[in-house]
């Protein structure tokens, strides 16, 4: 497929979702944490397999999946917490998710159309991490004001996000 600079900007971006994927179906989080290092090295050195014309984070999450069946087959060391029928379940709704999941250009964009107040609230909240309580006091309002604010530009987000998957899938 690629080079090593390829695989790593491609790994670098899906390890935490490898690792989150290894941690929903491993009992043990050492056991997952080693797998999650085997998976690692076999990602590295299949990756000329690599078909690109698929997601990586699903292409690695099977190479995960296979990975932990082997280990069980092996040794029953490996404390999984679901049958190997349910795992290939819990694969597919993960790679749903993700062909599901939002574009993050597309929150930005929904984001740039929130009025300025709006985009001040969000950045206060989300960039500068405050509680709502500092935020009520920056902005000079009350803390229940500045909840139903926000509650409403998550809304206001959430539908724009909704708009933009369905005029995607068309």
């Amino acid at each position: 497929m690629g080079t090593h600079e390829d695989f790593l900007k491609l790994f670098l971006r899906h390890q935490d979702g490898v690792r989150a994927f290894l941690g929903s179906v491993v009992r043990d989080r050492a056991a997952a944490e080693d797998l999650f290092q085997d998976v690692s090295l076999i990602l590295w050195k299949s990756f000329g397999a690599y078909d690109a014309s698929r997601p990586f984070a699903a292409w690695a999450r099977g190479i995960a999946l296979k990975k932990v069946l082997q280990g069980r087959e092996k040794s029953r060391r490996v404390p999984l917490a679901f049958s190997p029928q349910t795992l290939e379940a819990v694969l597919d709704a993960y790679d749903r998710t993700e062909a599901e999941a939002p574009d993050p250009s597309d929150l930005r964009d929904c984001i740039s159309k929130l009025p300025p107040r709006s985009q001040s609230l969000l950045a206060l909240r989300y960039e500068r991490s405050l509680k709502l309580g500092e935020i009520a006091k920056e902005v000079g309002s009350t803390l229940d004001a500045v909840h139903k604010l926000l509650s409403r530009i998550r809304d206001n987000l959430q539908e724009c996000l909704q708009r933009r998957l369905q005029a995607g899938s068309r």
